[in-house]
């Protein structure tokens, strides 16, 4: 939690010395925009492919594509602020249930799982090869 944060005034604090409100505050702003770029992601809308009929630069592919690196930069700067929230006991878990669309776990459609690989001390995890998709299953090329 001794990350720092950077506020709109250009003022740099430690996330552990920012008040309940601005943390809150800062971790809702990130869930707003993870919630924009998820949905750019999952749900095609007409604004974007307006956007893109009348931009050659973009397209469709483009923009997702945009969304996706920008999600994981959203996600990644999140972590410290919610580490600080969650040791502080602010409940925050509907703003992220909205960002990230969801509630619960995400159900496993293609079998594919991590296995600790036994007998390996640096506790790394691999697929399991299992899952129809792996490349292994196309045989050798």
């Amino acid at each position: 939690m001794f990350e720092t944060h950077t506020s709109k005034d250009g003022i740099t604090i430690l996330i552990c010395q920012m008040d309940d409100k601005h943390l809150s505050n800062t971790v809702k702003a990130y869930c707003r925009e993870i919630e924009k770029c998820r949905k750019v992601v999952t749900q095609p809308s007409a604004e974007n492919q307006m956007i893109a009929i009348f931009n050659s630069n973009y397209s469709q592919a483009n923009i997702k594509e945009q969304a996706v690196k920008q999600l994981k930069i959203y996600h990644e700067r999140l972590q410290a602020y919610l580490g600080e929230a969650l040791l502080r006991g602010l409940n925050l878990s509907n703003e992220l249930k909205i960002a990230y669309g969801r509630t619960g776990q995400i159900k496993n459609a293609f079998g594919i799982t991590l296995e600790l690989i036994e007998g390996d001390d640096d506790d790394d995890y691999e697929d399991d090869y299992s899952h129809p998709g792996h490349p292994s299953h196309y045989g050798n090329r």
